[in-house]
């Protein structure tokens, strides 16, 4: 593809635009097609205004990908005062780009091949390298009835205030036990697309 719109451009110019449309995109109907494209815009534009405040406020030049990512995940948790999901305890904003947080998988990628956002928690390196190849469900589980009760509860008030989406909560009270054939197929889905 890269070597195409290099030959296009070579020929005709630098395009304004490139649209690539994808085998499963070509199912949906033009209204379909726009909504997604809008939303895709939307993305893009607040991914863009992102970037600027943590260039400005936490002084990162060129933010990638995964700092972006970061800070939504950071953001998610305001509804609970910044706390995170697996020990309760808040994220200071001045170690948020520090050693001190990573973002973990809720159920683990290297199982289930799912990176999307629905999938990412910010958590404590240390109870991330603690959880290991553990559901989010199943390291909590292990940690003690009273621990998993207060998550759950947590998960519960979260997602009644609209803070969680529907995908992001089954998962994170997703067992190891419970993942099912389909809920395999759907992960190795995402992968492959």
């Amino acid at each position: 593809m890269i070597n195409l719109v290099n030959e296009v451009s070579k020929e005709y110019g630098k395009p304004d635009e490139v649209r690539i449309e994808l085998a499963r995109e070509l199912k949906l109907n033009a209204e379909e097609r726009a909504t997604m494209t809008s939303e895709i815009n939307k993305a893009t534009i607040q991914h863009q205004k992102y970037a600027e405040v943590l260039q400005r406020e936490f002084g990162i030049k060129s933010p990638s990908r995964n700092d972006i990512i970061r800070y939504k995940l950071y953001l998610e948790l305001s509804t609970n005062g910044f706390k995170e999901l697996y020990t309760d305890v808040k994220i200071e904003r001045e170690n948020l780009f520090t050693d001190k947080y990573d973002i973990d998988h809720i159920i683990p990628q290297s199982r289930f091949f799912d990176d999307s956002f629905s999938n990412k928690v910010l958590v404590p390196r240390s109870a991330n390298l603690k959880k290991g190849n553990f559901t989010a469900f199943d390291y909590l589980e292990n940690e003690g009835k009273e621990k998993l009760e207060k998550f759950l509860n947590v998960i519960k008030d979260l997602y009644d205030k609209g803070f969680k989406t529907k995908e992001k909560k089954e998962k994170i009270q997703k067992k190891d036990s419970e993942k099912g054939e389909e809920f395999i197929k759907k992960g190795k889905k995402k992968k492959t697309n």
